[in-house]
């Protein structure tokens, strides 16, 4: 039997926690180690998550699951903590999306991220979810994938090298409780050179479609900002109007596909049983509308009944 020192695992979740401490406990726990901070406003009635953690003297694993949430690190997460760490997220279960430097977008089952400690970045569910994220030092990325300053905000979509990639993760992150920091130093060894030969050079601009990817995460963080539209939004992304009109030119435009992300928010709380006890009025206001008239009008139009009889027939 090997004398060689165990990695070191704990398992952090909300199990024991009263539920309806249970999110300001993962905020000021799981949330805090991991170096960022909640970024959702809305108040939490309950919340259940739990995380592997596996620390080794080059790398931290988490493996997750939980419900949606939304958190960012920021300058002043970065300047406190000093981390210097490289992570990459592989999603296994519900949408997420991230946004680092002008990159990221929406990520589905089986897409891949990479995300930069040393700079501000946003990350987030929207449904409950469950990923792995391998954290590296910036030295062990570099030696074995290559500069992270060109794989920072990069998002790889799912396709069968990932599948090979999320197998050889899920492996890992299921015996490391038993490895020894040797074992456990090669198998990180092997997922970063996996990874290499899975991300190949760095891509170019920000396409078309990355970029409709990267405003969706935006509508859908700013949908409760009655004065976010197509200006706030060009601002976000730092890209002209031009460009942004372009990438949005076959379908309904900048301005309506905001609107209905609103309508459909709107939709989504009316149908909550969680929620009947709240006024069509407070709803309008958390999706961003200030004019019942309009309000009104373009539900009706959009989904062929108002917003009344909707919440009647959900009841």
């Amino acid at each position: 039997m090997s004398s060689s020192p165990i990695v070191h695992t704990l398992v952090q979740s909300t199990a024991e926690v009263e539920s309806k401490r249970a999110f300001e406990f993962w905020r000021d726990t799981a949330l805090s180690m991991s170096g960022v901070t909640s970024a959702g406003a809305e108040e939490r009635r309950s919340f259940a998550a739990s995380r592997l953690v596996a620390v080794t003297a080059h790398s931290t694993l988490l493996h997750t699951e939980g419900p949606r949430v939304d958190v960012e690190r920021t300058a002043r997460h970065v300047r406190q903590d000093g981390r210097d760490t490289i992570t990459i997220a592989l999603v296994l279960r519900g949408t997420q999306y991230f946004e680092q430097g002008g990159r990221g977008g929406r990520m589905a089952p089986g897409d891949i991220s990479v995300t930069d400690s040393g700079r501000p970045f946003l990350i987030g569910a929207y449904e409950d979810y469950e990923e792995i994220r391998l954290s590296a030092t910036r030295a062990a990325f570099r030696a074995h994938v290559g500069e992270p300053e060109a794989y920072a905000g990069r998002l790889i979509g799912d396709g069968p090298l990932n599948a090979l990639f999320a197998t050889y993760l899920r492996s890992y992150a299921a015996l490391v409780p038993g490895m020894t920091e040797a074992e456990a130093g090669i198998a990180v060894e092997g997922t970063l050179h996996l990874f290499r030969g899975l991300v190949g050079a760095r891509t170019g601009a920000v396409t078309a479609n990355a970029l409709l990817s990267l405003a969706a995460v935006h509508i859908e963080r700013s949908l409760h900002d009655p004065g976010f539209g197509p200006d706030a939004l060009c601002r976000a992304l730092c890209v002209s109007r031009s460009r942004l009109y372009a990438a949005f030119a076959d379908g309904e435009g900048v301005a309506a596909t905001i609107r209905d992300a609103r309508l459909d928010r709107a939709r989504g709380y009316l149908s909550d049983p969680a929620l009947a006890k709240e006024s069509i009025a407070t709803i309008m206001i958390r999706c961003g509308f200030t004019d019942p008239s309009m309000f009104s009008k373009a539900f009706r139009r959009r989904f062929g009944m108002s917003a009344r009889d909707l919440r009647t027939s959900n009841t």
